[in-house]
């Protein structure tokens, strides 16, 4: 293992390790943890359960909050990896697919909560489907449903799955050509497979590999949530990672080991998600073999009627999870300028910007908090990046195990090691700054950062600096004079979309923050119980805008510096 990699698993692997570690511990003690006594916390050993372990035991709801928690991260991935991999499979090499691919990216750039407030503000009873819904069919009074925040989960799943959708999508999307997908498909043609049926049958299990540990990584956090669930989710009981955040900032003693017994279970739900989706692998792996030894259908009439509801569904789904976020959009916007919305009047009545007016009076603090903790922790994962990446190319090491480095923070639940190292932080008397919560964001944003960047070396033709020692340049100016220049392009990426992640990052900046650094996110947030419609969506489209704009920027930043050379792009 070379120095490079030492010191990514050092960043990267042992902090959420350690922090899971101190999340856990105070589920069994019977003390103070606070003050850094362990005195016997490990009495579980003499054969006595630990008290956290029975009060969580005893708790109401507890079973029903893990359940939910445990279904949310099974169907949000099993969801999103249906569509994308039908609508590839319905949309191949033609314009529309391409298209709406092109559409996911700017939807992958909003937040989640953003997106949970959107969808939310959509789908509630007096939201702007059940208005259009009205202006059909003569409704006077809304619906006597509560879509949003239903025991059934429904809404959390859903919202879960149509912002997780886009971003499985571009992932398997910068997969695909790895594949050689149009020859494997020609080949099951020559067969006699429809396109549709072809694409699935070849294409799909060569590409699930490659899209593998982000779809774990959608696992844990769909199953670990905590913005979402405090929106979209059920609240009576609330999701076990909601419950556990409200035990954590408890300031009893007891809570707070409540919270490091229902963080263990946290931990549990997650990896039994994960265990019972390597089930379903194996299960999928021999379905798919069995279907493709049977041949393709001798019935040209079933075979074809087959292949025409496959593509209609893959022509439908990832357009209308498009169309839903885009429309819940347009709901925030109206509802922050509407100054009288009755119901069901698709349209408000009156106008007004005194909610604008009210949001920006106050928005200066958590603007600039979260503008400072994405730049430092953006800062921070760009320097390490290029520096392990540098080494890596000049020792020309392995880096087949950095993956699992890599994606360790996303498979480890958010707020298991986000508490502990809040914890740790308690216990070497850290107070709450930017820069700890700039810390907690580095965790997230670095993955992506390293990834992208990884990409512009892979890609980089090693003849321009080996041109640039022969005209006898150190080292270090081939690296600033030669490869920065080359790799702009994915600097660019890179840094906008470190920007995005952190601007919308909710827990780290709530724990470790300890609500004394308000950011747009967390004020956002903290809304959903005032009811107001026309605040929330002023404020989410608040915490909207800041990625939106990283996203633009990634877009027309490489086109505007090389536009008089367009080999650059």
């Amino acid at each position: 293992m070379s120095w490079s990699t030492r010191l990514l698993f050092l960043v990267l692997g042992a902090p959420p390790l350690v922090g899971s570690v101190l999340a856990l511990a105070p589920a069994f003690s019977q003390y103070n943890l606070s003050d850094g006594s362990l005195n016997d916390s490990l009495n579980y050993f003499a054969g006595q359960i630990p008290p956290a372990f029975i009060a969580l035991v005893s708790t109401p709801g507890i079973a029903t909050s893990a359940m939910t928690s445990l279904l949310a991260g099974l169907l949000t991935p099993a969801l999103s990896l249906v569509s994308v991999f039908l609508f590839l499979a319905a949309s191949q090499e033609g314009r529309t697919g391409k298209m709406i691919a092109q559409l996911a990216a700017p939807v992958l750039a909003i937040p989640h909560a953003a997106a949970a407030f959107a969808l939310a503000l959509l789908l509630a009873p007096t939201g702007i489907a059940s208005r259009i819904i009205a202006s059909v069919a003569g409704w006077e009074l809304p619906p006597d449903f509560l879509f949003i925040n239903h025991p059934n989960s429904v809404a959390l799943i859903l919202g879960l799955a149509l912002k997780e959708a886009p971003f499985v999508l571009l992932v398997a999307l910068a997969a695909l050509p790895s594949t050689d997908a149009p020859r494997r498909v020609a080949l099951a043609r020559t067969l006699g497979y429809r396109p549709t049926t072809a694409w699935l049958l070849t294409v799909a299990p060569a590409l699930y590999p490659l899209i593998r540990l982000p779809l774990f990584a959608v696992i844990v956090f769909a199953s670990s949530t905590v913005d979402v669930a405090l929106i979209l989710g059920p609240s009576l009981p609330p999701t076990l990672s909601v419950r556990l955040v409200e035990w954590f900032v408890a300031p009893e003693i007891e809570q707070r080991q409540l919270a490091s017994a229902a963080a263990l279970l946290q931990l549990f739900i997650s990896l039994f998600a994960l265990s019972i989706w390597l089930i379903f692998e194996r299960l999928t792996a021999r379905a798919y073999a069995s279907i493709a030894a049977r041949g393709a259908p001798r019935a040209a009439s079933t075979d074809l009627r087959f292949e025409a509801v496959l593509t209609a569904i893959g022509n439908t789904l990832i357009p209308t999870s498009l169309v839903l976020v885009l429309m819940g959009i347009m709901a925030l916007f109206l509802a922050s300028v509407g100054a009288q919305w009755r119901y069901p009047a698709i349209l408000p009545t009156a106008w007004s910007l005194q909610h604008w007016s009210t949001a920006l009076s106050t928005w200066q603090t958590p603007l600039f908090n979260a503008i400072a903790i994405a730049l430092l922790s953006v800062t921070a994962a760009i320097v390490l990046s290029l520096i392990t990446l540098e080494a890596q190319t000049r020792s020309r090491a392995n880096t087949t195990r950095l993956s699992t480095f890599l994606y360790l923070p996303l498979l480890i639940p958010q707020v298991v090691f986000v508490s502990g190292i809040a914890v740790f932080a308690e216990r070497t008397r850290l107070s709450p700054s930017l820069l700890l919560v700039a810390g907690g964001h580095f965790f997230f944003v670095m993955p992506y950062v390293y990834l992208t960047l990884q990409s512009g070396y892979a890609r980089l033709d090693s003849r321009w600096l080996l041109l640039a020692k022969t005209l006898g340049a150190s080292s270090a100016v081939c690296f600033l004079r030669v490869r920065i220049p080359l790799i702009s392009t994915q600097l660019i990426t890179a840094a906008m979309l470190g920007l995005t992640i952190s601007l919308s990052l909710y827990l780290p900046t709530q724990i470790l923050g300890a609500g004394r650094v308000p950011t747009i996110t967390t004020e956002a947030i903290a809304l959903v119980s005032s009811g107001s419609r026309g605040t929330i969506g002023t404020w989410a489209l608040l915490q909207s805008a800041l990625p939106t704009l990283c996203f633009m920027l990634a877009l027309l930043a490489p086109r505007l510096i090389w536009s008089n050379r367009k080999g650059m792009l």
